[in-house]
């Protein structure tokens, strides 16, 4: 099993992602839990993420992580997919300072690439820090209705409800289509909920 998967029709065919499973990794709020109408508004907890071979998949990959060769096995792959763009965690989040620092040597092996993420563990927020300084990584404070302002320093993610989202970068939720423009810039944006 590859650790990194091909990203999806949203991200377009340069896109790699590494997943890990959110209940093992996430801090949830009750709006990624219920979202507006109930459902979890996280994706990573419905749809594709809720199949057995995808749950199956996602463990495997958070087993892989805390293993010592972790960071070898994902520079090995990168080398062969050699992606333009890779996003950590559409599904999951950063777990333990141990596993950030893993993320951070990868990211600095792997200068060509540009990473990008979001976050809500503000409980690591030291090594978050360090992760977010490199010069080919973009990390995101991720806000909603349960925590609506930025406390991290670092640009953020909102949905679009939120009346700090006016006036930032607004997702297409196609990155083909604007050119995957917060892979390359640090700007502040908003998405719809979906």
């Amino acid at each position: 099993m590859n650790l990194l998967i091909k990203g999806n029709s949203k991200m377009g065919a340069k896109v790699y992602i590494f997943n890990l499973p959110p209940h093992l990794t996430c801090k949830p709020t009750s709006w990624c839990l219920k979202g507006r109408n109930g459902k979890p508004a996280c994706y990573a907890r419905r749809n594709n993420f809720k199949m057995d071979s995808v749950r199956k998949a996602t463990l495997a990959r958070y087993r892989a992580s805390k293993r010592k060769d972790f960071v070898e096995k994902v520079l090995a792959e990168l080398k062969r997919f050699q992606p333009d763009f890779f996003r950590w965690h559409s599904g999951g989040d950063y777990y333990s300072e141990e596993y950030v620092e893993k993320v951070i040597e990868i990211v600095r092996n792997t200068p060509d690439t540009l990473f990008r993420s979001t976050t809500r563990r503000r409980d690591l927020l030291k090594p978050l820090l360090k992760l977010a300084e490199l010069p080919n990584m973009i990390l995101r404070e991720s806000l909603d209705t349960d925590f609506p302002q930025p406390t991290m320093g670092i640009p953020v993610a909102a949905i679009n409800s939120l009346p700090i989202a006016v006036g930032m970068f607004e997702c297409p939720n196609d990155c083909e289509a604007c050119g995957h423009y917060c892979w390359q810039d640090a700007c502040d944006m908003c998405f719809h909920e979906h």
